[in-house]
């Protein structure tokens, strides 16, 4: 499960289908394609705003606060979580943008998963716990917990071992540990 479903961010797809239950609040991630700004009779801006998925293409309307607080991080090329609430009006899905943040930013606040680190040499045990506990020492936020994984042929299987402790969760850990000879594979839970 990756750090966006863990934050419950939907695909276009999903919120599609979620929404004929009826309305619904709800978070969907997507690349900025084009923005286009208008005025009301008031004379308040808004914009329709062109996003992109793995699953379809969509606008969503931004009405003036929103756009004002977030009108830098609308741009084509960016990619963002929105916070929307979706409505099915003849049959067409209108979004209604609440509120926006780039996608790093919603990541980075994602809780952390554990990592699984399936080794096939038991050499390499020394080197991992070696990397963990430099990233423990780095205080990073998101810590999570840490199976090691035996395979070896003169096991009945593969022996999963959880560590007691819990680590940093990043892309440059599980990259560090990747890389150490031995581990067969790394992977999130």
């Amino acid at each position: 499960m990756g750090p966006l479903k863990r934050q419950r961010v939907m695909t276009l797809a999903e919120l599609s289908e979620k929404v004929k239950q009826g309305p619904q609040a709800a978070k969907i991630a997507g690349a900025v394609s084009g923005r286009q700004e208008r005025k009301s009779a008031r004379g308040n801006r808004f914009a329709f705003v062109q996003l992109s998925d793995p699953t379809g293409l969509y606008e969503v309307t931004v009405f003036s606060d929103t756009l004002e607080k977030h009108r830098d991080v609308l741009e084509p090329g960016t990619n963002v979580v929105l916070t929307v609430e979706a409505t099915l009006e003849s049959d067409q899905l209108k979004l209604l943008a609440r509120g926006v943040q780039q996608i790093d930013d919603a990541v980075s606040g994602a809780a952390p998963a554990g990592l699984r680190i399936f080794l096939s040499d038991p050499d390499a045990v020394q080197p991992v716990a070696t990397r963990l506990s430099e990233a423990a020492r780095t205080r990073s936020r998101g810590a999570g917990p840490v199976n090691l994984v035996l395979m070896h042929p003169e096991l009945p299987g593969e022996v999963e071992v959880a560590l007691p402790d819990r680590y940093p969760i990043t892309p440059q850990i599980k990259g560090a540990i990747k890389h150490v000879a031995g581990v067969a594979h790394v992977e999130e839970f």
